[in-house]
């Protein structure tokens, strides 16, 4: 009888001990809200030093943060979205090039890979997905779903008819696999998105979730954003636009920022949730900032092998966890993403070996081995990159050039050889 007594009361103590874990768990999972601007490089916002926009609400993410100097995506949209998606690079996802073309039928493949949504799924989050998917065709090929995304809101980039439509203006968009025209035809596209994201918070505030927003902003066509209700509807081809409303841009994807945190403070969940800034690629060529204490003009270096074309922002906040106001000068890359979602939510690894290394330690401010290169592709340009070089598949080797000065010309052949054979054996 005392054996029988001692095996319930052990019985008993586990069972309460695994409640209390679950409950601590479900308590201390931090809600996440991934922002992915499109097309901007670190030269354009006034964290990194840009001067040619106003970004008071991501300069309060810096504030009350931590910003990252030295991130790394791709030069070019699809191969940065696959990476961020799985934390593999564009050689394992078959993703090298921007999906542009109706007849292309490319697609990262929910069979092969994972997603970070997927993973926290698997714990009990609630995901959504706002803006830009670009890893399949929607109206073909919709894998929103199979990427554990409960809820989509995404510009669908062509009609049925193979028609290119529009993402600000009279814009076409699938949300939760319903084609959504006339109902916000007289709406400006990333307003959709943001109300979107928003109502998506207040419906699982009692939860934790995750949210990815792809922006659609501040890519091109560089439109005029609607000021007040009288601006005119046409869809983007025929508006006018061009490079000088690029700021005007990104001043209104930072304005969808302040209102995304201003939701998360009006359903009180600030103190946990983790909101991440970051982008796709380096701004577009056709776009000059003025930079730095020097105030050098920069030009964009989107789908170009250079610290111009793949440098992007990175801040994180997370109260209570990262000291406001610190810089954190270690080489990150997109692949690190799904693994560090991974570390801060207790999920469990993808099916797929992930290549990125976690940066939690790094935002909780502990000691950890830093990451001696970070790996950049596009095309069939590939390269590593470290705090003093760039290796290139070809055999380049060239010495990394402060940023808004002209590139370095590679070394001499025949130079530097046990430092490329090194590189040589990375890649």
């Amino acid at each position: 009888m005392r054996i029988y007594l001692n095996y319930v009361l052990k019985i008993a103590f586990f069972i309460s001990l695994t409640i209390s874990v679950t409950t601590y768990a479900q308590v201390e999972r931090p809600n996440l809200i991934l922002i992915f601007a499109d097309d901007l490089g670190i030269e354009s916002i006034k964290p990194y030093g840009g001067h040619s926009t106003v970004t008071p609400n991501i300069d309060r993410i810096v504030s009350e943060g931590m910003i990252f100097t030295h991130c790394f995506a791709n030069p070019a949209c699809s191969p940065s979205r696959a990476e961020v998606l799985t934390g593999m690079y564009p050689t394992d996802t078959g993703f090298k090039h921007v999906l542009s073309y109706y007849d292309d039928t490319t697609f990262l493949d929910p069979n092969r890979f994972s997603s970070f949504a997927n993973q926290m799924k698997r714990v009990g989050y609630a995901t959504a997905v706002a803006g830009k998917w670009n890893l399949s065709h929607l109206e073909k090929n919709n894998t929103v779903l199979n990427f554990g995304f409960d809820e989509h809101c995404l510009w669908q980039m062509f009609d049925k008819h193979g028609v290119k439509r529009s993402r600000y203006y009279l814009p076409h968009f699938r949300i939760n696999n319903k084609i959504v025209e006339s109902d916000i035809r007289d709406r400006f596209g990333p307003d959709v998105m943001c109300d979107f994201m928003i109502e998506f918070i207040g419906k699982n505030r009692d939860k934790p979730f995750l949210i990815y927003y792809p922006s659609l902003i501040p890519h091109t066509p560089y439109v005029k954003a609607p000021e007040n209700e009288d601006f005119e509807r046409l869809p983007d081809h025929e508006q006018k636009n061009g490079p000088e409303c690029f700021p005007e841009m990104v001043n209104y994807l930072d304005k969808n920022v302040g209102r995304l945190l201003n939701a998360v403070e009006e359903h009180g969940l600030s103190e946990n949730t983790i909101i991440i800034f970051c982008a796709d690629n380096g701004t577009a060529k056709q776009v000059t900032t003025i930079w730095g204490k020097e105030k050098i003009r920069v030009h964009g270096g989107k789908m170009t092998m250079t610290d111009r074309g793949a440098r992007v922002p990175l801040i994180v906040k997370w109260p209570d966890k990262i000291k406001p106001g610190t810089q954190c000068h270690d080489l990150i890359e997109l692949a690190d993403f799904l693994h560090t979602f991974c570390d801060i939510t207790n999920a469990p690894l993808p099916i797929q070996k992930v290549r990125g290394q976690s940066f939690l330690p790094q935002l909780l401010g502990k000691k950890v081995i830093k990451k001696q290169w970070v790996h950049i592709e596009y095309k069939e340009n590939r390269q590593i990159r470290t705090r003093k070089w760039i290796y290139t598949a070809n055999d380049d080797l060239i010495k990394v050039n402060k940023l808004g000065v002209p590139e370095n010309q590679p070394e001499k052949k025949g130079t530097y050889q046990r430092l490329r054979r090194k590189f040589r054996n990375l890649l």
